[in-house]
């Protein structure tokens, strides 16, 4: 398969992911429900909440819930060059909010249109193979990370126990200063974050890859000892939570309803505090293969 690799992509390597580096504002895709001939641009106002079973959320303000039917939708992702993907969503409830609704979704189908047929059946059915994810749960992760998905940090500490781990699998709604967090059920962290209803997320704006890779293999159960970390840490204003010193921004969260999922819980906090460290932070973000390769983003592992 190297020739067809080199014909189809011309890299040595070939992830289910880039990762790349940008502020909100270099983020050149955009996400929409689409209901009819009518649709609304929530790029900064949906999230991935689990991926087994597959399910998204999305936040209306109350004039945008009136003028569609949000139980009746479809997630389209679109650059200015047209559609990169579908996914066809069923309605699991909505949750008011002070000002809209949170509309929670299952992932009931998905189309991808980057490239060529072939490319994508090369890459699913081949390149991407795996015991552990099925062909048809490559092409969802392909449609969901056709737009680029930030990758945070968050924080825990009480008086025995602290945890610093990455995650992408979260949303803020700046409107209702709200944040969506999706967090593994296996994860030991979330019954002491679901008791204290306290976390911290941090963004990444100046961390080392590789410090990021770590941080997500260390054990809940055992996490590195804050001395042996590769960086240096301060405490949040109001929970004392630890910040690495690599943070341009963070918000002190508090955890004001939750739901299981399915191998995600979905929690959602309410910021109570944020501080701003630095001028105009970077984040890392996740990028689909497929969307990378149409995009002009730059790859920092140097993959692509």
């Amino acid at each position: 398969m190297n020739p067809l690799k080199k014909l189809l992509f011309k890299d040595k390597i070939i992830r289910t992911f880039a990762i790349t580096r940008l502020r909100e504002s270099e983020v050149q895709e955009n996400v929409f429900l689409k209901n009819g001939r009518h649709s609304i641009d929530v790029s900064k106002h949906h999230a991935m909440i689990c991926l087994d079973p597959f399910c998204v959320a999305a936040w209306l303000s109350n004039d945008e819930a009136a003028s569609i039917d949000p139980e009746k939708v479809k997630m389209q992702f679109k650059t200015q060059n047209g559609l990169n993907a579908e996914i066809a969503v069923s309605f699991i409830e909505k949750i008011p909010t002070p000002k809209g609704l949170l509309f929670l979704y299952k992932i009931e189908g998905v189309k991808n249109h980057q490239l060529s047929l072939f490319h994508r059946l090369a890459l699913f059915g081949y390149f991407l193979r795996s015991k552990a994810n099925t062909f048809y749960s490559r092409r969802v992760i392909s449609a969901l990370y056709s737009y680029p998905r930030r990758i945070i940090i968050v924080s825990y500490s009480d008086e025995s126990y602290y945890n610093i781990f990455p995650m992408d699998i979260q949303g803020f709604i700046e409107e209702e200063n709200i944040y969506l967090l999706g967090l593994r059920t296996t994860n030991l962290t979330l019954a002491k974050i679901l008791k204290a209803k306290k976390v911290v997320v941090c963004d990444t704006d100046t961390v080392e890859l590789e410090t990021v890779y770590k941080l997500g293999k260390h054990s809940s159960k055992s996490p590195t000892e804050k001395n042996e970390l590769p960086f240096g840490l301060t405490e949040s204003k109001q929970f004392g939570f630890p910040v690495p010193d690599f943070t341009g921004s963070y918000k002190e969260i508090e955890i004001i309803h939750h739901k299981k999922m399915g191998y995600h819980m979905l929690m959602i906090g309410k910021v109570v505090h944020s501080k701003q460290l630095k001028p105009n932070p970077s984040s890392l973000y996740h990028v689909g293969f497929l969307q990378f390769k149409k995009s002009n983003y730059a790859n920092i592992e140097g993959l692509f």
